[in-house]
């Protein structure tokens, strides 16, 4: 049995052998839906060129399937997304709701990151009235619209290619210019949440989130509850990565008792003060 060794950096990872890392690694694209190369280098501690060889053993023999820069247990077919106008006609008082509490967790020069998603956007179409200084980063296209005209807010917006489905930068140019970023707080969405944590709808938005999560100091999340009985394809993280979740009033079940356990901050909001 051959054992791998570690690359400088990663003397704290268990050493396994190749066959039980390719176990691993088949059950963490499985359990995502889509990973990058280096995603995976680094949760196993080992070169990207070692996780090439493993995904392309893995590929081979049908168990998974390599494209956009990354590999994935799905086929490109299973990530249809969802379209943004569609879904920003839904549930207009409560994602307001939501957004009202959440912008006012963002303190006077705050630097912020906001997603892509239709309750993001509402977020930042009250921050764009808030009479309060802040720096924004955002690869939405509906963000930058919302703030282009508010003169106390500084937006860099994150380049890479435009989706026309979820009006979203995304891409190796995106990916890039998180990697210099620091943030106070990113305001995440999702299309789906569970138990599990939170899910996307396509593999190319849920980089960006996973990056952006990164480089934030506090993750946020902006979800209605609706969104606890739908589906998504590709997990964007577990409940660890988030430090509150901003919902309404509909969640029950498991959850805020899951969500407690990991240290997640609920916060409900009351949607009958809000109007569309």
């Amino acid at each position: 049995m051959t054992v791998e060794s570690t690359p400088e950096g990663a003397a704290d990872l268990p050493r396994v052998s190749a066959r039980e890392r390719r176990t691993l690694l088949l059950s963490a694209v499985e359990d995502q839906g889509y990973c990058t190369t280096a995603e995976l280098a680094r949760r196993f501690g080992v070169s990207e060129m070692t996780i090439r060889r493993d995904v392309a053993g893995l590929v081979d023999k049908g168990r998974l399937r390599s494209f956009h820069g990354g590999v994935s247990a799905l086929s490109s077919g299973e990530f249809r997304g969802s379209d943004y106008s569609a879904r920003a006609g839904v549930a207009q008082t409560v994602k307001r709701a939501i957004a009202r509490r959440a912008c006012e967790m963002i303190d006077d020069g705050a630097v912020v990151g906001l997603d892509a998603g239709s309750t993001v956007a509402e977020l930042a179409e009250l921050l764009a009235v808030r009479p309060i200084r802040a720096h924004a980063v955002t690869a939405s296209l509906p963000v930058i619209s919302a703030l282009a005209s508010a003169p106390h807010v500084d937006v860099m917006s994150l380049g890479g290619n435009l989706h026309s489905e979820s009006l979203s930068f995304a891409g190796p140019a995106t990916l890039a210019a998180i990697d210099e970023l620091r943030l106070g707080t990113f305001f995440l969405g999702a299309s789906a949440f569970s138990a599990r944590g939170a899910f996307c709808a396509n593999d190319f938005d849920s980089l960006t989130k996973r990056k952006l999560i990164e480089v934030a100091d506090r993750v946020v999340l902006l979800a209605d509850a609706t969104k606890t009985t739908r589906s998504a394809m590709a997990k964007v993280c577990d409940w660890d990565a988030i430090d509150v979740l901003v919902t309404d009033h509909a969640i029950d079940g498991e959850l805020p008792h899951i969500l407690d356990e990991h240290g997640v901050e609920l916060v409900l909001a009351d949607s009958s003060s809000s109007s569309n």
